[in-house]
């Protein structure tokens, strides 16, 4: 029996020995930071070492990234026990301004067989790229990826987030804050501190239900680079607040208010003198329910549309009455929409068109 637990023991320690051979490395870096650099150097290259510190000849297998702007060099060449060998990888910065973080996996006949390497760092981008990429600008400090905030269509009572990506273009870190934003959204910086050539993101998030209005609302977004700064610019946002019609049933939809309008296109022929001139259209239900007027507005200067009433009974009728001023229209030709949201859930937003030819007065 002894002899038998000795041969056991034995065995086990050849097999542990045999399982701690073989092929292990050991990397003296697996992570590096270039800094701030600016796009006009080109390809930043680093390089990552590593020694065989197993019994075995070592070898790497594969080598991939997570970006094509990320390429690693190696040997595949059998690397002998107790050897040195290096991975070097390169970082093109081109068309890529602001704070980066990629990896490079290196696999081998080791166990485990992925290394993990980590290149990051900042790049101050060249002129035309950040024009490129953030062709807005908000004085020397802060330029963005668009001019607006635009939200789209959003059902009432529905939340909806936007982002817009924001660049520092100046030599000092920058804190930008929202001096002013309109009741209907919130804006903050992620992160909120901007180091120069790095990038951040405003965060909009747009409260339909509180926009007050149906349809588009426009409003704007007054921002600055520091709290304490003067400057102040403006950021025009917008939303399209429409009606939820997602859960009603086919009964309901059934018995329905269902719009008509008797025409499509108002023709105020020539308009001249400065005398506003009205004309009229009908508006009509042929549902089953009320039909609700929730708005009916136009973003044309010059143009006012009033209806009689914003409740329709079915089957009856309300007029809407489009007024144009000739001394406020923009140049020679009257093309106007007016938009009539209501509560029809198969045409919520109808639309008639105000078309003329618009003389101007001499003065």
């Amino acid at each position: 029996m002894k002899h038998r637990l000795l041969l056991y023991a034995a065995v086990m320690h050849t097999v542990a020995i045999a399982a701690s051979a073989g092929a292990q490395v050991e990397w003296l870096e697996t992570k590096h930071n270039f800094g701030a650099f600016s796009e006009d150097e080109g390809v930043v290259e680093c390089v990552f070492r590593y020694v065989n510190t197993g019994d075995t000849t070592l070898q790497i297998k594969a080598a991939r990234t997570s970006c094509g702007c990320t390429l690693p060099h190696y040997s595949r060449e059998p690397l002998a026990p107790g050897d040195t060998a290096s991975v070097t990888v390169s970082y093109d910065p081109t068309g890529r301004p602001g704070r980066f973080s990629k990896n490079v996996y290196i696999d081998m006949d080791t166990e485990p067989v992925r290394n993990a390497l980590t290149i990051s760092g900042v790049v101050i981008g060249a002129p035309t790229t950040v024009s490129q990429r953030y062709p807005v600008a908000f004085g020397s400090a802060m330029r963005m990826s668009r001019g607006a905030v635009l939200a789209g269509d959003v059902a009432y009572g529905r939340l909806k987030t936007v982002f817009l990506e924001v660049y520092n273009a100046s030599t000092d870190t920058i804190r930008p804050v929202a001096v002013r934003t309109p009741r209907f959204m919130d804006a903050t910086w992620m992160p909120e501190a901007i180091a120069p050539g790095e990038q951040s993101s405003l965060v909009c998030h747009f409260r339909s239900a509180d926009s007050g209005n149906w349809g588009l609302v426009t409003d704007s977004i007054t921002i600055s680079p520091y709290a304490e700064s003067t400057e102040r610019y403006t950021l025009p946002a917008t939303i399209i607040v429409s009606e939820d019609f997602s859960k009603l049933n086919d009964d309901q939809r059934a018995k329905a208010p269902a719009i008509t309008v008797d025409t499509e296109r108002l023709d105020f022929g020539n308009l001249s003198g400065g005398v506003p001139v009205t004309l009229t259209a009908r508006i009509g239900n042929r549902g089953r329910s009320p039909l609700e007027i929730r708005r009916v507005y136009t973003t044309d200067d010059g143009i006012t549309a009033t209806v009689e009433r914003t409740k329709i009974k079915p089957g009856k009728h309300a007029e809407l009455h489009i007024t144009v001023n000739p001394s406020k229209i923009r140049g020679n030709l009257l093309n106007s929409k007016i938009n009539i949201i209501c509560n029809d859930p198969t045409r919520p937003n109808h639309t008639v068109r105000a078309v003329g030819e618009v003389k101007q007065t001499i003065r």
